[in-house]
């Protein structure tokens, strides 16, 4: 009996003795990592996270997290192990686990976490810019995996949504050829109405192609809210219904709607434009121009007039404008390949007159909705990047009707209008 107990304290002891060396393998790993020895620092901390004592303590995982993300800036020890960021996330996420009030956590653990944050997203965007996608994606995914963390935390840190981080990682996905894994992330700036159209465009091409009409439509709508004078996503809404032989029902119903909101501006605009893109088809493999249909001059009549009435609603705006101005200029262009396909007979030199003339009447039209968008938008310092693709395009047509008309001088004042136009840009 008595040698068993003797056995008894033995054993006690052992293991007194071993969660001890545990205790100090912490202490020892904090003196470390003060001192900047951050190899010696990470040998302490490991086995101390592995022990069945001191693995179950906050802060020794809070110790392993300041020692990763210490390793994680350092020139000197970075390469120790492979993404040592991604491990002072783990641990500093056990340490919170076990010990929510953690105070070393809620004073510090915070600012290394979003240390974290921001190295990823340099991570990403470089990574991105050497078109390296497959490691922008996964470095952008961190970044939105660690704001969703600390905005579940509810300690003021992170946002609901971090939108860049998420148009971001889908950017990347999309560039990398992965369109599934850019999709939900797609969606999900979409369910919140973010304005950027490629995201629409992206996620209406996506749903076609997987015949997902319910999604189409709804995506559909919120982008032709958004954006009611871009005319990618209107050809994307005809090329729809003329897939499904329902083009018919899609002018009955943009009729409708404006007969019934005769004032509502956009409405009007948008079945200004749907007159004009059904009348001037485009291949949507392509993106050139696909045969006119039989009812052309009845469609560009109605586009022409319906564009007037939406611009007299906002004469100062440059959708109406600019729509107008380019549905002239193009049919100015049209006219401009018949005569070069025309020869050198008498029949042909007065046909080429005929059209001349043709072509010089719709450049008049054109010239002063081109010239009212120029006026609307070199006023502004800024332009996003849809109102600078515009700026642009009107610059470029403008000068061919100066040119047409030996205006050299308006001409040369375009040119370095354009040639700065860039500078425009809002960042």
């Amino acid at each position: 009996m008595h040698r068993k107990k003797i056995l008894c304290s033995l054993l006690f002891a052992s293991l007194s003795l071993s969660a001890f060396a545990q205790n100090r393998n912490v202490a020892r790993a904090e003196q470390y990592l003060q001192s900047n020895d951050l190899d010696k620092a990470r040998d302490e901390i490991n086995p101390a996270t592995t022990d069945e004592k001191t693995g179950n303590k906050a802060k020794t995982w809070y110790v392993k997290g300041e020692i990763y993300a210490a390793i994680a800036k350092s020139d000197k020890f970075k390469s120790l192990v492979q993404e040592p960021n991604d491990t002072a996330v783990e641990a500093f996420k056990k340490c919170l686990e076990i010990d929510p009030k953690y105070t070393g956590i809620l004073l510090k653990g915070y600012k290394d976490l979003t240390d974290i944050y921001a190295a990823y997203y340099k991570v990403g965007a470089d990574a991105f810019n050497n078109k390296d996608y497959k490691t922008a994606y996964t470095a952008f995914k961190n970044v939105k995996t660690l704001n969703d963390y600390l905005y579940g935390l509810n300690v003021g840190v992170g946002t609901k949504l971090d939108t860049m981080a998420v148009l971001n990682m889908s950017n990347a996905a999309y560039n990398g050829d992965n369109q599934d894994a850019a999709i939900p992330g797609y969606q999900q700036l979409a369910d919140i109405k973010y304005k950027e159209a490629f995201v629409y465009r992206v996620l209406l091409q996506y749903y076609r192609l997987h015949n997902d009409e319910d999604k189409y439509m709804k995506v559909l709508a919120t982008a032709k809210e958004l954006f009611p004078d871009d005319q990618d996503i209107a050809n994307d809404e005809i090329s729809y219904y003329n897939s499904t032989g329902k083009t018919g029902e899609l002018l009955k119903k943009l009729e409708q709607r404006v007969q019934q909101n005769p004032n509502d501006y956009d409405m009007v605009l948008n079945l200004a434009i749907t007159y004009d893109n059904m009348a001037n088809p485009k291949d949507t493999a392509t993106g050139e121009a696909a045969p006119r249909p039989a009812n052309y001059d009845e469609l560009f009549n109605k586009a022409v007039e319906t564009y007037k009435k939406a611009i007299s609603m906002k004469p100062d705006d440059y959708s109406g404008n600019f729509n107008l101005g380019l549905m002239y200029y193009n049919a100015a262009a049209s006219v401009g390949r018949e005569i070069g396909q025309l020869g050198s007979s008498k029949e042909d030199e007065a046909k080429q007159e005929e059209l001349l003339k043709k072509q010089n009447g719709f450049l008049d039209d054109a010239q002063p909705y081109l010239e009212k968008t120029y006026s609307i938008l070199d006023a502004k310092d800024k332009l996003t990047s849809n109102e600078l693709a515009i700026y642009k395009n009107t610059l470029s047509g403008l000068q061919g009707v100066y040119a047409r008309k030996n205006q050299m001088d308006k001409y040369n004042d375009l040119k370095q209008k354009l040639d700065s136009a860039d500078s425009k840009l809002e960042q």
